[in-house]
């Protein structure tokens, strides 16, 4: 499984999500079954994975979200829905959220131990693909312009939509048809934004990153937006800031590209693996990709290249008593940092 095969599990159809342009409301519109406990949790796919105090957190598929203390042992948290999770962030030790298929958002309050299920809505075949959150600001997006917000720590929610990100002439058209079709206008925008893909909250800056080149910038917590101008028209997966303070944004066939001064400076990568995450740590850029591909630079410039003998996807990683800790297609990977020169 790889960040691009994803996708391959959405089932599109004309359900409408039924919301307004601005505010709607988290359900649990079906019952779930819970994630059952697995003794392989660790050893099957994982999309993400995150630090926080000194645990360790991944996710993966049939909702299994594990912890460990040294990155070694791990334990499977109780987790209330069994669908393919996708992303894991916390705003403290104890408060955390992670998001996944048929729009799941879940939330703890214990440190990880245990979640509660926020949104769980199958009927709307759409993913949830990423999720960040920065002090009591929430954020959790995914397929065709999916945006929920939450600005108090995720005891309520809006679900938005930011037609200003749509192209001149879809913007157009919906307010052509908003007062005279109601019902047209909201099947239309349904399908008219990009999947977002990952959103990287900063301060008020907060950046967006979708398929077909999408980038956008808001300086307002994500109340608006402006589309960025990058030269590349594949999608991008992973987007964060350097040391330096540059954005960096990564995708399709090893494309990246670091903005500087409001101009950007493209790299390719060997191999030309999708790119699925990035990763700054200290003054080091990891790229972890497709087919068991792991990028790496100690200036932002330079990047070298390591890969897995078994060719399984490389999802995400964090840094762990001089280890780098990997979500793979194939469960926890450790690689020693002194392998990496």
């Amino acid at each position: 499984m790889t960040k691009t095969s994803l996708y391959s599990l959405i089932l599109l159809s004309s359900t409408l999500l039924g919301m307004t342009d601005a505010v709607a409301s988290l359900k649990v519109s079906q019952t779930a079954t819970p994630a059952v406990i697995s003794s392989l949790a660790d050893k099957k796919l994982l999309t993400d994975i995150t630090s926080v105090g000194s645990r360790l957190f991944s996710l993966g598929e049939r909702g299994h979200i594990i912890y460990s203390e040294n990155g070694t042992d791990w334990t499977q948290a109780k987790v209330p829905v069994n669908v393919l999770l996708t992303s894991i962030s916390f705003s403290s030790e104890k408060v955390g959220f992670a998001v996944g298929h048929d729009a799941t958002i879940l939330k703890t309050t214990d440190g990880g131990e245990s979640w509660t299920l926020l949104n769980y809505q199958p009927e709307l075949d759409r993913p949830l693909l990423a999720v960040k959150s920065f002090g009591k600001e929430v954020v959790a997006v995914g397929a065709y312009g999916l945006f929920w917000q939450s600005k108090d720590s995720g005891n309520t929610w809006t679900q938005e939509f930011h037609d200003e990100l749509l192209f001149k002439e879809d913007r157009e058209f919906l307010l052509e048809i908003k007062e005279s079709d109601p019902e047209l206008y909201e099947i239309e925008k349904q399908y008219l934004l990009p999947h977002f893909n990952d959103v990287y909250l900063s301060g008020v800056n907060w950046y967006l990153a979708g398929e077909a080149g999408f980038v956008a910038q808001s300086s307002n917590q994500g109340n608006d937006w402006e589309k960025l101008d990058v030269d590349y028209y594949g999608s991008f997966f992973s987007l964060t800031k350097n040391e330096q303070e540059n954005l960096v944004i990564a995708g399709l066939r090893g494309n990246v590209f670091e903005e500087s001064s409001g101009a950007w400076q493209a790299f390719s990568m060997d191999g030309k693996a999708t790119i699925n995450d990035i990763l700054v740590y200290k003054e080091t850029v990891f790229l972890f990709a497709n087919s068991g591909n792991l990028y790496f630079s100690a200036n932002g410039e330079d990047f070298k290249h390591y890969v897995f003998d078994d060719g399984k996807a490389v999802m995400s990683g964090v840094v762990k008593n001089s280890n780098l800790v990997l979500a793979t297609e194939a469960g926890i990977k450790f690689i020693p940092l002194a392998t990496l020169k």
